[in-house]
């Protein structure tokens, strides 16, 4: 028993006209990946693969959807016996919550066949699009229940209730307090304790990244590819907001976080200075497979490939696809973070090579009690545990849509973790915990210093 996904292949429709003596018939070309079940197409499964793509055509994330819907096929088919000649009757048409159950067990808690939390994140939110498509196409009841969760805007998604990745023992992170995070700042712009500044080349853009991840909390990718049209504008509230990809609607329509705004400077003083200059003076960037903007906002950006206008939203979009993105000036990237020889845009490493150089110009020049295991991630803890902190002092209860007001003005600690996950993209508490477990650490600490108002 085999389950496959087969790439999209064009049709030659000469080549076969050559080979059948006559005109062959115009058959119409399916750009998505599709699912071969012992050869064989798997209608609804391709079906809703190529409405997928129709919808967001971005292949990587088509044939990752793909690949998590034929481990699904395929586990309920050998594992679970649910397998029959006519499809209607087999796999998916007649999977049932002990199905689910069975799978969630395996895929989190089975040795052999166990994924990592975030991977079976990401396969909880394929079978929740997919089986709503087969409720609402072919009337096949759900394997699950749905509940809803509210965002800081007010807004709300539905999840699969429960089912949740496990909890992870791992990321406990070290998250610094606003004055070390000020030092750190300082230490990627290289100024010492004298108040001298040394290698000015990347001091502005390494200054703007680490700065942007403790003020919004971007997972590592999320910040090493992130664009100069998603940064929030300046503002004179505390706090703004930023929409990134979230845990709850991973690949979907991503999620408001909540950003300090007294961290935005430095990355506006980098985006409109040194950044603009570098963007005049560069060599024009030319990736493999460019694809030319012709509009963007921060929200959406439009390209023309093949003739075709592509409308894409950012958090829907991929890093592969994000490299290949040519600026409207047709000569520069729109990523935010670039080399200042070539004026390409770095790449994860270099994310991570910035946040640790920055670490060690700080413990070496201005404080050596500077956290020594310090990452790239833990701009991340650090931020989680500064907005948890914001919202027990309710901070930001007037920053909110009136509905969830009483949420933002929590009477104990808990409280505030629950609300904090909303910006931090996690269905579940387990993970926020992971980050907000020395929060209680930090309570002690005027809630001036968390805003900047110092």
């Amino acid at each position: 028993m085999s389950v496959n996904v087969v790439p999209p292949r064009p049709i030659d429709h000469d080549l076969l006209g050559q080979m059948l003596g006559e005109p062959a018939l115009r058959i119409e070309h399916v750009d998505s990946p599709s699912i071969l079940v012992d050869g064989r197409y798997h209608t609804a499964a391709s079906h809703w693969l190529r409405r997928k793509h129709q919808r967001r055509p971005v292949m990587d994330t088509t044939v990752a959807h793909a690949r998590r819907l034929a481990a699904w096929i395929e586990y309920l088919r050998v594992v679970r016996h649910r397998a029959d000649p006519a499809e209607h009757r087999s796999d998916v048409f007649v999977a049932d919550e002990e199905d689910l159950l069975a799978y969630y067990r395996a895929r989190q808690y089975d040795q052999e066949t166990q994924v990592s939390s975030s991977t079976w994140q990401a396969q909880r939110s394929t079978l929740k699009q997919f089986h709503e498509f087969l409720q609402r196409t072919y009337n096949v009841p759900l394997p699950f229940d749905l509940e809803r969760i509210n965002l800081p805007d007010g807004r709300s998604v539905q999840a699969i209730a429960g089912l949740r990745p496990r909890r992870r023992t791992g990321s406990r992170g070290t998250p610094i307090t606003p004055g070390f995070a000020d030092l750190l700042v300082q230490g990627a712009m290289r100024i010492d304790r004298d108040g001298r500044q040394h290698d000015v080349r990347t001091v502005d853009r390494d200054a703007a990244l680490v700065s942007l991840g403790l003020a919004a909390g971007l997972r590592r990718e999320t910040l090493t590819y992130i664009s100069r049209y998603e940064i929030p504008p300046l503002s004179s509230n505390d706090f703004t907001t930023v929409r990134v990809p979230d845990f709850i609607t991973k690949n979907d329509a991503g999620g408001d976080a909540f950003v300090f705004s007294h961290r935005l400077v430095p990355v506006h003083h980098y985006v409109t200075g040194h950044r603009a200059e570098l963007v005049e003076d560069s060599r024009p960037y030319r990736p493999g497979e460019p694809l030319q903007l012709t509009s963007a906002d921060d929200d959406i950006w439009t390209a023309v490939v093949d003739g075709k206008t592509v409308r894409r939203r950012w958090v829907e979009t991929d890093a592969a696809i994000r490299l290949r993105l040519v600026d409207l000036d047709g000569r520069s990237s729109p990523l935010a973070w670039l080399d200042p020889r070539t004026g390409d845009p770095v790449g994860y490493d270099t994310c991570g090579r910035i946040t640790a150089r920055a670490r060690d110009w700080t413990r070496e020049h201005l404080n050596p009690k500077f956290p020594a295991s310090f990452r790239t991630h833990d701009l991340r803890h650090s931020y989680a545990t500064h907005l948890t902190v914001c919202i027990f002092k309710q901070a930001l209860a007037e920053f909110v849509a009136p509905s969830m007001v009483d949420a933002y003005t929590p009477h104990r600690v808990g409280d505030a973790v629950e609300v904090a996950k909303m910006s931090l993209g996690h269905a579940s508490d387990d993970s926020t915990q992971l980050y907000t477990r020395n929060a209680h650490k930090f309570l002690n600490i005027p809630l001036d210093e968390f805003l900047g108002r110092r």
